[in-house]
């Protein structure tokens, strides 16, 4: 739940980049006044007024935040980061390069020219891998918590069912997969004639697949290809263009390579199962009861955090 609704925010993020380099520049801010004090940790009015840049940033420039809009947020960040803290569950500096180099690559920008036009619009960078270690640490936090604590009811599943089935007959059928990614990577600095060539090699690799237990064994052994086991996802978990592209993908078969910010992407489709109309519509009614009390328990969670905070606003 809470990674599709981050990657979501991230490709908004990196469309605005566009936006905002047409944009007037906005002026550096200056001030370090101390406008909160959280567990002990700071939050000064310069941070309040890279929230506000950030916010507008996230938004494609239509979200004015105000600044006590912008402090209450911080104020949750800081706490939130507190309780990753005390959890073991901080983003790590790599989770959050790999999330910044997706954003540039959704932007088709290189990380260099993503983060200079960051600083362009007046945002320090580090105010930008700030809010992504919260995001990420936060959506661990609330998945580790949920897995445990949120449990949807078979009986309010069935009655829902039985509800939306005598309203609605044409509910689309689902697929569920067993996928493995594979990519074959491209470091970070190589040449486009590098590129090409490990495109050529994926797309050999391709052709020549036929066995996703045979093949995908050959595959780990090769030199600069990572295999990772996705495991079975159905086309209701799935955005519309990819589910499309494994529709199309025979079994024991790969995708063709997209280019990611790893390299060269492939998903092995190593095997179909039609769930039929009422599992499919059975599948998103589940979803959906988990997502809302997701949600609640998001809630209840941060303000477990805020009632056994220290929190000063001056």
């Amino acid at each position: 739940m809470k990674h599709d609704q981050l990657k979501k925010t991230l490709s908004i993020l990196a469309m605005a980049m566009f936006v905002l380099l047409l944009s007037a520049q906005t002026k550096t801010a200056l001030a370090s006044t101390i406008k909160a004090v959280v567990n002990g940790a700071v939050i000064t009015d310069f941070d309040v007024a890279q929230r506000q840049r950030l916010e507008k940033l996230l938004s494609g420039n239509r979200r004015n935040l105000s600044r006590t809009a912008a402090l209450n947020e911080l104020i949750d960040d800081k706490l939130k980061l507190f309780e990753a803290r005390n959890r073991r569950m901080t983003a790590s500096d790599r989770e959050i390069d790999v999330a910044i180099q997706n954003m540039a690559a959704n932007a088709k920008l290189s990380k260099t020219r993503l983060l200079s036009i960051i600083k362009k619009s007046g945002i320090n960078p580090e105010t930008l891998k700030d809010w992504l270690k919260v995001q990420l640490s936060w959506r661990d936090l609330v998945a580790a918590r949920s897995n445990s604590q949120v449990h949807v009811d078979e009986a309010e599943i069935y009655q829902m069912l039985s509800d939306q089935t005598k309203k609605d007959g044409t509910v689309k059928e689902a697929i569920r997969f067993d996928l493995t990614r594979v990519v074959f990577v491209v470091r970070s600095k190589a040449s486009n004639g590098e590129r090409n060539q490990r495109l050529k090699e994926a797309k050999r690799f391709r052709s020549s697949f036929a066995s996703c237990s045979k093949d995908l064994d050959t595959a780990r052994k090769l030199k600069d290809v990572a295999i990772e086991h996705v495991g079975r996802k159905s086309t209701t978990e799935l955005p519309g263009p990819l589910a499309k592209r494994l529709r199309d993908t025979p079994v024991n078969k790969l995708t063709s390579p997209i280019k990611v910010s790893e390299g060269y992407e492939m998903i092995a489709v190593c095997g179909k199962k039609d769930l039929g109309k009422q599992e499919t519509l059975r599948t998103e009614i589940q979803s959906k009861l988990r997502n809302e009390q997701g949600k609640m328990l998001e809630r209840r969670y941060l303000s477990e955090l805020r009632s056994t905070a220290v929190i000063d606003k001056r």
